[in-house]
């Protein structure tokens, strides 16, 4: 008997064991959080909408709606010019699926794909055609010929899109049915120009599975400008029955060299998704774009998710185009029917853009890569209210968007001093409540070692704070969480009819430090939690895990410097707005040495404090 007990022990032993926080590889890679409160309409009518950046700061837009037409912005995406037609649809042939690029000379491209209608001639085909701009968008050329497919539907090419080289060759990418006029294959073929877009070569296949249907390509050259990657839809993956985001890659070196094309077992083809982190949402239709900091970022459209509507989806991969996770959703979509043929653009430092059809609009909305939080040094009022001089991260205390899976949205910040770290949430939510059994709230998790553990050991806390300023606290106790008294923590809030906020202010002592801690790294999560009449709605950080400090956000603590200006600790980059010559910017690192001075017109500095006519802002 006493040897089946010391088995049973030891049994019982082993098995708590595996329930006690371990340290474990800590979650790598951006995270990307989007402001989709209030998205901004793009075009009021048409479908695949595409945006670039140009070289003189303004936004630039096109889409298919009777044609093909552009719109510009000059205030970042804010407002939008009345769209001007630039290739009409003529002899009963629609233009549709335009793509747009600014050559390193300046001269704009919009390429965009003639599809005729029934009844079907031979002298009306589909293809791809485009028009220039030598006047940053003023005036267009006469339409110039790329490429003619087959004049019946079953038989045409699809969605152009554009990369241009180092060298100055330009590349346009194409799904291609063409040569298979009695199959249902499609490849992607490619055409080149070395003109600046006046002539193009006769097309290349660069991808093709024998059987299924490559499709709907958006090439990026990569940061280290040494490969190409081509983002394509693929039906032809093993058990999945339907489009995955794929991708197809060659070297630079290379370039798709003749007769060379990424077959359907080449090791130069891969499923683009993470599927340890992600859930297989089906859907074609993807997009790729690279951002300053070399990492990239990867949309497509699927029905997965609540309902059968169709969503958009954003991942953020490595800088080698691979491994995307951190799934996203940029729009709240609530009634709406779909979003379709969407595309991502990244402007000024590495915003993101997401472009979406929706209710038969082209909408757009703004998402922010990150892989911590910033925390400056200050010490804001804790009294619900926000002012100037509670000095968040963000002016309006903005640094966290969150909202588009629920829909109701918020904002969060944070900051730090001696004695305490500060937190403020924004909630927009009609008739908060704080009445159980489902009260409405926030949710913030700190790893106050900054350990990467796969349970919450007991450094590990859970702070859950209700519309009404309401604390309960819980630590970590190896395997999960144990509600705890913690001293001296304060929480204020305001309720109004449309919204809520909340701060707090964590003593650095009752989360067992003994000062701020400068130079660590803590763990921390959140989660914005929506009560309604049958339970609670949670939106967390993407892959954020509320039992798995290793997979939450990091907080970066901004050093205060004796110059008292405010740096970033950021290898970001500051794009500064065109304006006058006269203007001059300085930037001043964290210990206040000054790294970078010029003028404005669209120079790019590192970013930190500027000071423009003795005036201090954080950019």
């Amino acid at each position: 008997m006493r040897r089946i007990h010391t088995i049973l022990l030891l049994l019982l032993q082993a098995s708590y064991s595996l329930l006690v926080a371990a340290t474990v590889a800590r979650y790598s890679g951006m995270r990307i959080f989007w402001d989709s409160r209030t998205p901004v309409t793009v075009f009021d009518g048409g479908g695949y909408g595409r945006l670039i950046e140009l070289q003189d700061g303004r936004l630039m837009a096109c889409c298919e709606s009777g044609g093909i037409k552009i719109t510009t912005s000059t205030d970042q995406g804010a407002t939008w010019l009345s769209p001007t037609l630039i290739a009409p649809n003529s002899n009963n042939v629609p233009n549709c699926v335009p793509d747009l690029v600014q050559l390193s000379d300046g001269t704009i491209l919009v390429a965009y794909n003639p599809r005729p209608s029934k009844p079907y001639t031979a002298d009306r085909r589909f293809g791809i055609r485009l028009r220039r701009s030598t006047n940053g968008g003023r005036t267009w050329s006469q339409e110039i010929f790329v490429y003619d497919a087959d004049y019946t539907f079953e038989n045409g090419c699809w969605e152009p899109s554009f990369l241009e080289l180092p060298s100055g060759e330009l590349q346009l990418y194409f799904a291609d049915e063409s040569p298979y006029t009695t199959t249902g294959e499609q490849q992607i073929s490619l055409c080149r120009s070395f003109d600046g877009g006046l002539t193009w070569t006769e097309p290349q296949r660069i991808s093709y599975r024998s059987g299924y249907r490559d499709g709907m390509p958006v090439p990026v050259l990569l940061s280290d400008q040494k490969n190409i990657v081509v983002a394509i839809e693929d039906n032809g993956w093993s058990g999945i029955g339907d489009f995955l985001p794929t991708t197809v890659r060659t070297s630079l070196a290379s370039n798709w060299r003749a007769g060379a094309y990424v077959n359907g077992s080449s090791s130069q083809r891969n499923r683009s998704i993470d599927y340890n982190y992600c859930p297989i949402a089906k859907g074609g239709a993807p997009y790729l774009r690279v951002l300053p900091s070399g990492e990239t970022v990867l949309s497509h459209q699927s029905t997965y998710g609540d309902g059968d509507n169709m969503k958009m989806y954003v991942y953020m991969g490595d800088k080698q185009a691979k491994n995307f996770k951190a799934m996203s959703r940029p729009f709240y979509q609530g009634t709406t029917k779909g979003c379709w043929w969407n595309s991502l653009a990244v402007i000024d430092t590495g915003t993101v853009v997401a472009v979406g059809g929706m209710d038969g609009k082209i909408v757009m909305t703004k998402g922010y890569p990150m892989n911590a939080f910033q925390v400056p040094y200050a010490t804001p009022r804790i009294d619900g209210r926000l002012t100037a001089a509670d000095t968040y991260f963000m002016p309006a205390a903005r640094q966290v968007p969150m909202g588009s899976e629920t829909g109701t949205f918020s904002y969060t910040d944070f900051a730090y001093d001696n004695t305490n770290l500060y937190l403020t949430t924004l909630v927009y939510r009609r008739s908060a409540s704080s009445e159980e059994p489902y009260p409405d709230g926030i949710v913030f998790y700190l790893e106050s070692k900054g350990r990467s553990t796969n349970l919450p050991a007991n450094t590990a806390y859970r702070f859950e704070i209700l519309p009404d300023g309401t604390l309960t606290s819980s630590k970590g106790n190896g395997s999960t969480w144990m509600e705890t008294s913690l001293p001296d923590i304060r929480t204020a809030s305001i309720v109004q009819a449309s919204n809520y906020r909340i701060e707090m202010a964590i003593p650095w002592a009752s989360i067992g430090l003994q000062e701020a801690p400068i130079g660590q790294k803590l763990g921390a999560s959140l989660e914005v939690i929506t009560g309604e009449t049958t339970g609670r709605l949670v939106e967390s950080i993407p892959d954020a895990l509320p039992l798995q400090p290793a997979t939450w956000m990091q907080l970066n603590f901004i050093v205060p410097d004796p110059t008292g200006i405010r740096g970033v600790e950021s290898e970001s980059y500051y794009h500064t707005p065109s304006g006058s010559e006269s203007t001059n910017h300085i930037c001043y690192d964290l210990s206040g040495r000054k790294v970078a001075e010029g003028k404005t017109q669209n120079r790019r500095f590192p970013r930190g404090i500027y000071v423009e006519g003795g005036r201090k802002t954080l950019r």
